[in-house]
């Protein structure tokens, strides 16, 4: 028995190598569940969001299409990476999608939920038939200068910047409370990487490449009432992008879902089923 133990401890080392040498798999994101029944539409949230917050428009979409939960990693209980990039969230939601579903999904995401979904979109599109992006942008919309006081700031008074920026969000003072709230329930260090991530990701110099059908809805705060749908697209990346549909959605904030979520699921439905193109704007 002594004899074995200096074998066993070289195997024991030999495997404690090996698992922290091996390459990281990509964390997966997490399907929740599923609601309906019918063509498979999966929705994914945004920075600091839940699947809950998807739930009115689900409720809809599930009368004739099942409605699948994802939750992105960081989030509730959804397993942070040990290095965050796009690509490795992209990838942690195709290996979702791909374990459950083998059809191709309508995929809809919002915010910086939207940002994963159109890297999964470019990378596995046999996997997407279609694409819906909410209150997303494809650049960064703050300047290099910008995006460094927003880092710093979330350093020197993380809550107080969360609280400012949830508040914006908000179709009202109520709502950004509330989103706050929820927002700051999650654990800060993952925040702050996914808030990272969310002001310095480009997909912008990608969009040409996008060859499934888009679904673009924006607020009005994202697309002034009167600019044209070209400034727009120019300002928030989707110059590139062939065969979009946008739809500007007045009096809303940027949680579409959460204020007009009867109208949302309706775009949604029609653009899934290719029966009619929603309008360009709505009043």
């Amino acid at each position: 028995m002594i004899r074995r133990l200096p074998v066993l401890a070289i195997l024991l080392a030999s495997l404690a190598f090996v698992l922290l040498h091996a390459p990281e798999r990509p964390r997966r994101a997490v399907v929740l569940g599923a609601i309906g029944h019918g063509p498979t539409l999966v929705l994914v949230h945004g920075l600091g969001s839940c699947a809950e917050h998807w739930m009115p428009v689900a409720r809809d979409l599930a009368r004739d299409h099942r409605v699948v939960f994802v939750e992105l990693p960081g989030h509730g209980v959804a397993d942070m990476p040990g290095a965050l990039t796009l690509d490795v969230a992209a990838r942690g939601l195709d290996r979702a999608i791909a374990e459950e579903y083998q059809e191709p999904v309508v995929l809809v995401g919002h915010s910086v939920g939207g940002l994963v979904a159109m890297a999964e979109a470019l990378r596995e599109p046999r996997r997407v038939r279609a694409l819906v992006l909410v209150e997303t942008a494809l650049r960064p919309q703050l300047s290099p200068g910008e995006r460094d006081g927003l880092l710093a700031s979330l350093d020197r008074d993380y809550r107080g910047t969360l609280r400012a920026s949830y508040a914006a969000f908000g179709r009202d003072s109520a709502q950004g409370a509330a989103l706050y709230s929820g927002a700051a329930a999650l654990d800060s260090t993952a925040m702050k990487r996914w808030i990272r991530l969310a002001v310095t990701a480009d997909l912008s110099g990608r969009a040409a490449a996008l060859r499934v059908p888009l679904l673009v809805v924006l607020s009005d705060r994202s697309w002034p009432d009167g600019e044209p749908w070209q400034a727009c697209a120019d300002t928030l990346g989707y110059a590139g992008a062939h065969d979009v549909t946008p739809v500007r959605v007045p009096g809303v904030g940027h949680f579409v879902m959460l204020d007009r979520p009867a109208l949302l699921a309706g775009m949604i439905r029609r653009f899934a089923n290719q029966t009619s193109p929603p309008v360009m704007a709505l009043r």
